[in-house]
């Protein structure tokens, strides 16, 4: 029987590999999957243990018993397997037309005598193979079910979750694909699921089909890895502030300031108390139908192109054509209601940037940092793989600091974090760059990690762009303007091949808060730039001089008045302080080497989707 432990066996990736029992989780009975099929041999060392195991189907495949009459099997006849659980009669349907439309004319005759106590089809008489897995590791457990344990239909159903008990046992064979799985003695709970109904019954879903179900997603393995990567870079950020004396604040997700110019105000979302006389304040609005319709609509192209779960899909349909109904009622009988900030008594809006309250702590604390989300209504014009509408920042502050005590910190972080993901994560990363759903960065990384990185002024960017030959830049380019995603991806991929900070920015393309240097005409700020990301963080060193940023302020066309708080800083003990923020989601980019921002965090948020 598997061993108790004081201890979770997620807290050691693979467990020690010449230990002979099993150690269980430390709440619940069950050992993990990845303190057995996680271990560097695999589990090879607990072959005879037994243990009690759960988990969710990934895929199985079934060996049939043959009937008694057909006599004694022949040695020169294999079994015969069923991959997925499909019958002869079904994998016939599927290769035979003339097959598929008989048994859709007498489906009525079979329903019929299923619900009159007849059999639709015989259960499976055999042994069925089953690939589980408990979200715990990358690999995955072949458990060996008996039909006389419990219908193999109800078993080997993708989705479906299971919790066995049963004996360790090494696979035989020349080249195994598992190294050890379980001889399964006893079923002590079926989540069964209706493989007609479940959306990703396919192994091979589309991305665009995993991300429409956000709820179920992390049950595919990219997801699901994805998800251990992100908890790792949570862990590391935590890890590596604390053991370097900082002090962790929780700043709002609330504020009546904007951090950037006025000219940005159009992208933060406000806050607004909605009533109404007649529901009591449970007002649909036109615009929330609108991005219903525009959801629906993309979910039933989805279920189109997958060409399966047909039901899912007139159910999508169903959905679509109530919200279309709907919509043409607002039109013409609803009216707008007005709005009123009667619960703040002044604009409030989810904050784009924690910036402007760490400081506020930085000034007092000396070294600070944050984790949290930040908001922003990007414009449909950006690229839909790398907006986000939510997204987590790490924001670090620390007083008594210049610009190049930023940079350092920023550079010992970043790169804390990479090596300590692909040292703890190492099977999920290579899962991800092998799989279709990442370009592998491994070797960038390792790069990133091991090499100093290069460091460039602004204008000598810019003069290093306009003066490039063998390339043509879609985006037109001078000095004073911002570098467009394909200049930044020129300099680290091709250029300069590994990371790359670009500091001292013209005053205009910085926040009003970055510090004015002598020429008064750039600001010391800087942006960190990897390769095939772009920026994953930025900073800049605080102006402290109460005169210019005041005047800043007034540049940026923003309101002193909304901003006297945080002028107090300046009037009551200043002190210079730089800072900077880091990207989780780009960061998760970079090390797992995804394509699409959405895949990175789970139930994105972007214009027109905020499902669940």
């Amino acid at each position: 029987m598997a061993s108790s432990s004081s201890s979770s066996s997620s807290s050691s990736h693979e467990g020690d590999a010449g230990s002979s029992y099993i150690e269980c989780f430390k709440y619940s009975r069950r050992a993990t999957l990845r303190s057995v099929v996680g271990r560097p041999d695999g589990g090879a060392g607990l072959a005879g243990e037994r243990a009690v195991v759960g988990g969710w189907v990934r895929s199985s495949a079934v060996v049939r018993a043959r009937r008694a009459a057909a006599g004694p099997p022949s040695p020169s006849r294999k079994p015969e397997v069923e991959a997925t659980g499909l019958t002869c009669t079904e994998v016939l349907m599927s290769r035979v037309p003339l097959i598929r439309c008989i048994a859709r004319l007498m489906a009525g005759g079979i329903s019929a005598a299923a619900s009159a106590g007849g059999s639709a089809r015989r259960p499976a008489v055999g042994t069925a193979m089953v690939r589980i897995n408990d979200g715990s590791c990358v690999a995955d457990l072949q458990i060996v079910v008996d039909s006389s344990l419990w219908p193999l239909d109800q078993v080997t159903a993708t989705g479906a979750c299971v919790l066995v008990e049963g004996k360790i046992e090494q696979v035989e064979g020349t080249s195994p694909q598992y190294v050890v799985q379980m001889k399964v003695e006893k079923i002590l709970h079926i989540g069964p699921v209706d493989s007609e109904k479940y959306p990703l019954s396919n192994a091979h879903s589309s991305p665009d089909l995993v991300r429409g179900y956000p709820h179920l997603a992390a049950r595919t393995a990219t997801v699901a890895s994805t998800a251990r990567v992100r908890s790792e870079l949570v862990h590391a950020v935590h890890e590596f502030f604390q053991s370097n004396g900082f002090f962790h604040v929780n700043t709002p997700m609330i504020t009546t300031t904007a951090a950037t110019s006025a000219g940005n105000r159009s992208k933060m979302f406000r806050l607004t108390r909605l009533f109404s006389k007649s529901d009591n304040g449970n007002r649909i609005t036109p615009e929330a139908v609108k991005a219903a319709i525009k959801e629906k609509t993309r979910q039933v192209e989805a279920l189109k192109r997958s060409e399966s779960n047909r039901e899912a899909l007139e159910a999508a349909e169903q959905d679509l054509q109530r919200a279309n109904a709907l919509s043409r009622q607002l039109e013409q009988g609803a009216s707008a209601e007005s709005s009123q900030d009667v619960f703040f008594h002044c604009p409030a809006y989810l904050t784009p940037c924690h910036t402007l309250h760490l400081e506020t702590y930085a000034c007092a604390l000396s070294s600070v940092y944050t984790f949290s989300p930040v908001f922003q209504a990007e414009s449909e014009s950006l690229d839909s793989d790398r907006s986000l509408a939510e997204r987590w920042t790490v924001d670090v502050e620390l007083a008594f600091a210049e610009l190049e005590d930023a940079i350092s910190c920023a550079e010992d972080c970043v790169k804390s974090l990479c090596s300590t993901v692909s040292k703890d994560c190492s099977d999920e990363l290579k899962f991800l760059s092998s799989s279709q759903a990442g370009h592998g960065t491994s070797g960038v990384t390792e790069a990133a990690v091991s090499s100093p990185w290069q460091k460039i002024k602004y204008t000598e960017a810019v003069n290093t762009l306009l003066q490039v030959t063998d390339k043509t830049f879609e985006s037109k380019l001078e000095l004073g303007m911002p570098l467009s995603r394909e200049h930044l991806s020129y300099l680290a991929d091709d250029l300069y091949k590994k990371p790359v900070i670009i500091y001292e920015y013209p005053k205009q393309l910085k926040p009003f808060y970055a510090r004015l240097k002598e020429d008064l005409k750039t600001v010391s700020a800087f942006d960190l730039v990897v390769p095939k990301v772009g920026i994953v963080a930025c900073g800049a060193q605080k102006e402290e001089r109460m005169d210019n940023l005041i005047s800043r302020i007034e540049e940026s066309g923003l309101q002193v008045e909304q901003l006297e708080w945080y002028l107090d800083t300046r009037r009551h003990g200043t002190v210079k302080h730089s800072g900077f923020s880091i990207d989780l989601e780009s960061l998760i980019l970079f090390v797992t080497g995804l394509k699409d921002v959405r895949d990175t965090i789970p139930f994105h948020r972007t214009k027109g989707h905020a499902r669940c």
